[in-house]
């Protein structure tokens, strides 16, 4: 097929892991990429994938405002798919599946977002198919740090069941690990609502271990797994290598993927002890996930595949792909070493030296094809220096008292709906 002549993909969202390799992923492969960011001036949206740019009204400002708008995007530019990279992107959809035809949603079923983006639904699934996971139980508002710390000793994990709820799209539930009495005081303290968290018994020695799968009305057609290298305490991974598939992980993606007839993209969270091969389920990603563009990177093109099997177009799955292979978000990595230099959690001063002459020579690790960077690409530069441009005007305060408002109104309240904005 000549250049964007594949179809019209809307990709929700605007971060730079999932967001922009979605965005690259489906541009390289000849799809005209709409965009519907959160965030309107995100340093993703300098793509030169992305063919237009629409601002919606946010769903948790106006929910009417926001559905119309959408709907009228998809019909005005004959949208096929529409890919939602988050769980605050996706929830609305969910809500308004039966109201957004023509175009495909890429979601999961009903009975998968009912159990998948709940996790105590999920641990309670993953129970019932004898997959491993960490102790825990609902918390609730009479439960003292003391009594907490006796049934599951230190650290403690206090997570949220859903990272995002429809009432509650703008705020992210935080993870607590909790490494002392006064600390889980404190995280208990500061819980609203703690009908919304669970607690868990933390998996000591683990690493965090992903299995990201392409399914087929419940049927695996292409897995990929990769391991962290770093993360934030209780965040994100901003580092990770790639590895071949665990038999026994694969084998618990491929039981909940069956239980739950996955058709489309799914990411399972592992934490695996390297010294004993003792291992537990964490979490389900019944989407893209943050680690993608390590994937991409290597050959194994989620997004497309994604859109491929939504369309019924022919796949040639599974892509083989090599093991020690790297993946770096540069910004996130950056501020997780500093993170980690301040509170010393490094062995020693020379571990701690290492990972930074590491962190400084990634453009050799680029070149000789050890490491691919979320940001940075030889075709789509332009992300990665508006990604850094972004974090020094922050940094530097410049930008803190404009208001967040579409690009082009020169008013604090937005009165014009749908405004797009063309690529340059």
């Amino acid at each position: 097929m000549s250049n964007l002549s594949r179809g019209r993909v809307l990709v929700v969202g605007d971060d730079m892991r999932i967001f922009l390799a979605v965005a690259r992923s489906l541009g390289r492969a000849g799809y005209a990429v709409h965009a519907a960011p959160f965030n309107w001036r995100a340093p993703a949206l300098a793509s030169r994938y992305i063919s237009q740019t629409h601002f919606l009204t946010r769903y948790s400002d106006n929910p009417e405002a926001w559905l119309a708008e959408i709907k009228a995007v998809v019909t005005q530019n004959d949208l096929q798919v529409v890919i939602p990279c988050c769980d605050r992107a996706i929830l609305p959809l969910d809500r308004h599946r039966a109201e957004l035809g023509p175009a495909i949603l890429a979601i999961p079923g009903q009975r998968a977002m009912e159990t998948l983006f709940d996790k105590a639904k999920t641990k309670a699934l993953a129970e019932t198919l004898d997959i491993p996971v960490s102790p825990g139980e609902q918390l609730t508002s009479s439960q003292s740090a003391s009594e907490l710390i006796a049934r599951f000793g230190l650290p403690v994990v206090i997570k949220p069941k859903r990272s995002y709820s429809i009432d509650h799209l703008t705020t992210w539930g935080r993870v607590y690990i909790a490494e002392s009495l006064q600390e889980l005081t404190t995280i208990l303290a500061s819980v609203n609502e703690p009908e919304r968290y669970l607690v868990e018994k933390y998996f000591k020695g683990g690493v965090g271990v992903g299995v990201s799968v392409l399914a087929r009305r419940g049927e695996i057609i292409q897995a990929f797994q990769h391991r962290r290298l770093r993360e934030g305490w209780g965040g994100s991974s901003s580092l990770r290598v790639s590895e071949d598939c665990d038999p026994a992980l694969l084998e618990a993606a491929t039981r909940i993927c069956a239980a739950m007839q996955i058709h489309g993209v799914c990411m399972f969270e592992f934490r695996r002890n390297a010294a004993d091969g003792s291992w537990i389920l964490l979490e389900v990603n019944a989407r893209l996930w943050g680690s993608v563009p390590l994937p991409v990177g290597m050959g194994v093109d989620f997004p497309r595949a994604l859109c491929e099997l939504l369309l019924d177009r022919p796949l040639s799955l599974p892509v083989p792909y090599k093991a020690g292979v790297r993946s770096r978000n540069t910004v996130l990595d950056g501020w997780n070493l500093l993170n980690a230099t301040r509170h010393g959690r490094f062995e020693n001063l020379r571990a701690g030296l290492l990972a930074w002459t590491d962190y400084l020579a990634q453009p050799i690790w680029w070149v000789v094809g050890r490491e691919h960077s979320d940001s940075f690409t030889l075709d789509d530069p332009a992300p990665g220096f508006a990604e850094i441009w972004d974090l020094l005007k922050r940094i530097a305060r410049r930008d803190s008292s404009e208001p967040d408002r579409r690009p082009g109104d020169k008013s604090a309240t937005v009165r014009l709906a749908g405004l797009i904005r063309p690529a340059t």
